[in-house]
């Protein structure tokens, strides 16, 4: 269990990971945005893996309260689902795509976590879109199989858009377009209905 000061370090250290970049953010800089000295640092955390992999862990924990919120008060699948993008639509807004590739190039057993969570998060997904399917908002003539790899490729577009769209779309159009062409194939009529009342509610607030 982290302690109060290891808590304090994460919280600083986690936006500028995603911000910068792995890579381009050293323990100085960290234990100075902290007014810390290296050695402090340096006590808590033995080295940039190991803090890198503290924010990985704690950004999922942090994650999987809110899903537990989400799924306590949902009123269906397709409610649900939503509230899993707006919440990967903030996450994905503060990340740079630097972020997904130092990890991948540079910390291979903290992206082989992140890849491990990845793989959880697809189970999940499968397991709801079959709830979904018992509510009626989910169509039953599809492969959930397929359904649910085609969202985590989706997901990995999304982390290349700089470079596929050339900044032409904003990321939350990109984002936006993918989602709702996703759960306008998945979803029975019912639930595009539900979904359109969704996007139409927030782009009126």
């Amino acid at each position: 269990m982290m302690n109060e000061l290891q808590l304090r370090i994460i919280e600083q250290a986690t936006p500028m990971f995603l911000h910068y970049g792995i890579k381009a953010v050293t323990m100085d800089m960290i234990a100075a945005r902290l007014g810390m000295s290296k050695r402090t640092l340096y006590e808590n955390f033995k080295e940039k893996n190991e803090l890198l992999l503290a924010c990985l862990e704690k950004a999922e924990d942090d994650r999987n309260v809110r899903l537990k919120t989400y799924y306590a008060q949902r009123q269906n699948v397709i409610e649900l689902l939503l509230k899993v993008h707006e919440d990967i639509l903030c996450f994905m807004r503060n990340a740079s795509p630097a972020y997904f590739i130092d990890m991948e190039r540079y910390y291979p057993k903290v992206y082989d976590r992140y890849v491990r969570e990845k793989e959880t998060h697809k189970h999940a997904i499968l397991d709801l879109l079959r709830e979904g399917i018992g509510e009626g908002m989910i169509r039953s003539d599809i492969n959930l199989e397929i359904v649910g790899t085609l969202l985590s490729l989706q997901f990995e577009l999304l982390k290349n858009s700089d470079q596929i769209f050339k900044s032409k779309y904003t990321f939350t159009e990109i984002f936006e377009t993918i989602f709702k062409s996703f759960i306008r194939g998945i979803a029975t009529p019912e639930g595009v209905r539900y979904a359109d009342e969704f996007f139409a509610g927030r782009e009126n607030k």
